[in-house]
């Protein structure tokens, strides 16, 4: 696929799942929230993403993670923010208040 043309969230969600492959990351589930989730975004609009996985990475695994996925987005002009929680984490946050893994949560939907 061409450069400048744009993808499908199904062509980005096989690069995420490429690079989490590639890292050996086990994932229990990748959850698009935000404007692209809601269906209000504009041409440039980002894509967020919330990674649950089952292992609990340190933040700088996780930022090693999300460096990897943002850069293989990168080569096909698509912005992204990643959050990565393990499910651990995931039962933590996603009751408070004012956290984005709550918001993530309850206005998110499965790829």
């Amino acid at each position: 696929m061409d450069n400048m043309k744009e993808k499908s969230i199904e062509d980005i969600k096989v690069e995420i799942w490429k690079c989490l492959d590639e890292m050996s990351v086990t994932v229990k589930n990748i959850i698009l929230f935000g404007s692209r989730a809601r269906g209000d975004f504009s041409k440039f609009s980002d894509y967020d993403f919330l990674i649950v996985t089952e292992k609990t990475f340190t933040i700088k695994e996780k930022m090693k993670i999300a460096k990897r996925i943002r850069v293989a987005l990168a080569e096909f002009y698509i912005p992204a923010d990643i959050i990565i929680k393990s499910e651990e984490e995931l039962e933590i946050f996603r009751h408070r208040i004012g956290t984005v893994t709550r918001e993530a949560l309850k206005e998110g939907v499965n790829i």
